[in-house]
């Protein structure tokens, strides 16, 4: 089982929302495609700034257990992505398969 790849479409937005205690808080986001062997969907992955973004276009690898997390009806993914740099054989893979 591979990892899923997160290609980022677009460049950073925001969008302002009220806190629990009704203050407002700006997130910051770039939509992008998660795509598995079964599956393709599009998501935004929050970032940390306006300036803190990925580079459109750019391919990563979701390392999805760091982001499994205990929750209130069981298991449930993290807020934040945890993105990594995919491995050099694996991309050469996919490229010999398509």
């Amino acid at each position: 089982m591979s990892n899923p790849t997160v290609k980022i479409t677009t460049p950073v937005e925001s969008r302002t929302v009220t806190t629990s205690k009704g203050m407002p808080k700006t997130i910051y986001y770039q939509r992008a495609e998660v795509e598995t062997e079964k599956m393709r969907v599009q998501l935004e992955v929050e970032v940390d700034g306006p300036d803190k973004g990925y580079p459109v276009g750019v391919t990563k690898e979701w390392d999805l257990i760091p982001d499994l997390v205990p929750g209130r009806f069981g298991i449930e993914l993290a807020r934040r992505m945890t993105l990594i740099d995919p491995l050099p054989g694996k991309q050469q893979t996919k490229q010999q398969a398509a």
